[in-house]
């Protein structure tokens, strides 16, 4: 088809687009923003409930639990309690602190906020799945492609961090006992991966550019999944820019392919490939479980991300600015997507 050529934001929209807008025509900017913070809230929420008492299981059965009940015996006894100190053990407790299996099983919950998105998008919205980029042609190469493409990004953001000496190899850790999680963590990043680009790309992004131009909604949704991360440990302005220049990355790959499944399979690999490949932290979160050790320059911190790990980084920005580059100048693909027939009459105005 004429149209599947056509470049995006200077003609032409995306097929999946034009069919999500051809259901549904979709609302004004702050009421899709409105939705989008209401549903997020609800996924969390949902997941937040179903983890509470494994969280609850997992942190008392931490170290760094111990640590706190003993530190706020000893210091009560000798009257030098300080409130900062118990926070931070609390913090660790709760979150840094927590094994390996709780980690493994928080990846694998992440299916329920997606399912919260799929079920608002298909009910309230009125969406069909391949406007949401979960198309049934092509899916499994696009996957397999976009897993390829995940890696290759990585290790060419590990390669600038190595010529601008960030970072340097510490060996290899990995041991054959551990494979079993190994695997299952990367089941986790599968479904985690998924879990993150179905609400920013394929619910968000679409969304808002039912009714606005297409590149609001690649900017919108950016900033949004850069903000999910403002609590993250280690968070700072260029970590902020960085995770706003991964969502537009992302959201172009998805309207170049015309599905969603190439930048699932670039998000879950690129996330598994940070931590448990070559053992950096993921988005300020240390990995417990890796294949190789990596140690990062504690004065090259500019380059390599500091506590935030490397998507904090110049070598990121880099890496993510060319790769945005060059999408800007490939052409729609619209893989798995058939276009709807535009009725004779709309029932709202046509753009």
């Amino acid at each position: 088809m004429a149209s599947q050529a056509k470049p995006i934001f200077l003609k032409g929209d995306p097929i999946l687009v034009r069919n999500a807008r051809l259901q549904s025509r979709g609302k004004k900017l702050w009421p899709e923003i409105l939705c989008f913070v209401a549903v997020l809230l609800v996924g969390n929420l949902i997941q937040g409930m179903a983890l509470a008492a494994p969280q609850m299981i997992a942190m008392f059965s931490s170290d760094a639990f111990h640590q706190m009940e003993q530190y706020l015996q000893q210091s009560m006894e000798a009257g030098t309690f300080q409130m900062d100190t118990y926070l931070r053990l609390a913090t660790e407790a709760a979150s840094t602190s927590m094994p390996q299996w709780f980690t493994v099983l928080t990846l694998f919950s992440t299916f329920l906020p997606a399912a919260v998105v799929i079920l608002y998008c298909r009910k309230l919205e009125k969406r069909s799945f391949s406007t949401m980029g979960l198309t049934r042609r092509t899916a499994l190469p696009e996957y397999l492609i976009g897993l390829g493409v995940g890696l290759l990004l990585f290790v060419i953001v590990l390669g600038l961090n190595f010529l601008t000496g960030s970072i340097r190899f510490s060996g290899v850790v990995f041991r054959a006992s551990a494979l079993p999680l190994l695997l299952l963590t990367f089941l986790g990043y599968l479904i985690q991966g998924a879990s993150e680009e179905i609400l920013c790309r394929g619910y968000f992004c679409v969304s808002v550019s039912r009714w606005m131009p297409l590149w609001v909604g690649v900017l919108v949704n950016s900033i949004a999944f850069s903000l999910m991360h403002l609590l993250n440990s280690g968070i700072t302005p260029l970590a902020l820019l960085n995770l706003f220049l991964f969502g537009v990355f992302m959201s172009l790959y998805m309207i170049r392919c015309g599905n969603l499944w190439g930048a699932c399979a670039i998000h879950s690999m690129w996330n598994f490939a940070q931590g448990n490949l070559f053992g950096l932290q993921v988005s300020g979160i240390p990995s417990k479980n890796s294949v190789f050790a990596i140690t990062q320059t504690a004065d090259h911190a500019l380059w390599n991300g500091g506590s935030f790990g490397p998507e904090g980084g110049l070598c990121v920005t880099a890496v993510l600015a060319v790769g945005i580059l060059l999408l800007l100048l490939c052409r729609n693909r619209d893989r798995g997507q058939k276009a709807l027939p535009v009725p004779e009459k709309l029932v709202y105005p046509a753009k």
